[in-house]
């Protein structure tokens, strides 16, 4: 799309204001109505264009209508659009062949979306726990997280007194955003998130992310696994440190826990590697894959080895449109399109110009506090003592035809599809900077 955006910040936007009277009020409503995209760009209802920065979240990894995925997805719906988890299905089988040869895990479970993939790790998890013996042990109220003792920096999350059998829990991290299903909400730390839906799944521990030093006095044997993203998105794009997940995996491995990454934002090249936790040299038992994976329809799957599978039999669980024909099709395409020699060179390449692009940013602008990020998952902290938060900043940026999403307390993301181009990182660039400019000079006026 050609570059036509004028940059007055009082350019009114088509926001879809029927969604008031018909949808449920779980978003902040009326939104900016999206009618169309090609590439990094879309459209809005009154034919404005936007530079999109926020991929679907994280889910268009090849940006808009890319026309490979359109043709692969007509050609299978015109032969099989679904058939069920009761029946095997081509396209299915040769996605998991493909995700097992790219990634060397040796067994895929598909499903929906990321929330149901974490749920289903977790489930497999404690299938896994029980099978090796370790959730007849008998409870022991001084373990770790069990409120026996002071443990540093960890809690047990609210309404989990009455503990599982050790064995059976699960440690997550504070800043970690895995779901909103019930599970995978409980291992969520933000607790806006959690309370108006508890109780939920008991027998969660929290501890501190990138804390090596925490980590005896939270794992011990009464764990069945540690869920952690090697690179918390939602929570503000905090990257793990190869310390923390080589520390992490030790320390499983010694105990028998499994180890879980939460790959769904993360994964699929977005931090330019397949995997992001390949940047580390660390293996995990189960891997959870989503958004990206889809190309833009609804697919999760969970990686795991063959011995992570071992507890699990028919019948234990299932998902009605995990692994369909249609979905799968389009998930094997993005898989080849990312796996293709240099895309993922390239992606590192682009990540690296634009986290410059944005440590500049940083440099000139005091009411910027950091950049961080890897790959083509970046952000910017806003410093505390700015008078103005992520939510200004994300819609000053969509007033100057930037599209962009907010992350943790302070941070804005930037999360441009993984085929971005250097003149399209730059033009990015020039419009965030016009934001902030404006901002700031709106708070020297104030």
């Amino acid at each position: 799309m050609a570059d036509t955006i004028a940059t007055a910040p009082a350019q009114p936007v088509a926001l879809a204001e029927e969604e008031l009277a018909l949808f449920a009020p779980v978003y902040p409503l009326p939104r900016l109505e999206i009618a169309s995209g090609r590439g990094a760009f879309v459209r809005d209802a009154d034919g404005r264009e936007y530079l999109d920065f926020v991929s679907g979240i994280a889910v268009n990894a090849l940006g808009h209508a890319p026309a490979g995925i359109a043709r692969a997805v007509a050609r299978q719906l015109r032969t099989l659009a679904h058939c069920s988890n009761l029946f095997a299905n081509r396209p299915a089988l040769e996605l998991a062949r493909a995700l097992a040869q790219a990634t060397g895990y040796e067994r895929v479970f598909f499903c929906n979306s990321g929330t149901e993939a974490v749920e289903a790790a977790l489930k497999f998890a404690r299938a896994r726990a029980r099978a090796r013996g370790t959730a007849a042990a008998p409870a022991d109220a001084s373990r770790a997280g069990s409120g026996g003792r002071d443990a540093p920096g960890v809690t047990l999350q609210s309404g989990s007194e009455a503990r599982p059998a050790p064995g059976r829990d699960v440690l997550a991290f504070r800043g970690g955003f895995h779901g909103r299903t019930a599970f995978a909400l409980s291992a969520t730390w933000t607790p806006a998130y959690r309370e108006p839906f508890e109780p939920l799944v008991p027998g969660v521990r929290f501890a501190d992310f990138n804390r090596v030093d925490q980590l005896d006095a939270v794992l011990d044997e009464g764990v069945a696994a540690v869920i952690v993203e090697p690179v918390q998105g939602e929570g503000g794009v905090i990257p793990a440190t190869r310390e923390f997940l080589q520390a992490l995996r030790a320390r499983t491995a010694a105990l028998g826990a499994a180890l879980v990454f939460d790959e769904v934002q993360c994964g699929m090249g977005r931090c330019g590697r397949l995997l992001a936790s390949e940047e580390h040299g660390v293996r995990a038992d189960y891997v959870v894959l989503s958004k990206a994976l889809g190309g833009g329809l609804p697919l999760g799957a969970v990686l795991m080895t063959a011995e992570a599978a071992q507890a699990l039999q028919p019948g234990m669980h299932g998902c009605t449109f995990g692994g369909g024909p249609v979905a799968a099709t389009a998930g094997a395409y993005v898989l080849a399109r990312v796996r293709k020699p240099g895309f993922l060179a390239r992606v590192r390449r682009q990540g690296r110009t634009l986290g410059a692009g944005l440590e500049r940013l940083v440099a000139r602008h005091a009411s910027l506090a950091e950049a961080r990020g890897v790959g083509l998952l970046r952000a910017v902290e806003i410093a505390a003592p700015a008078p103005w938060d992520p939510p200004a900043l994300v819609a000053a940026a969509r007033a100057h035809g930037l599209l962009l999403a907010r992350g943790g307390e302070r941070a804005v993301r930037l999360l441009p599809p993984l085929t971005v181009t250097g003149e399209e990182i730059a033009l990015a660039l020039e419009r965030l900077e016009r934001a902030i400019a404006e901002l700031e000079a709106g708070g020297e006026q104030g």
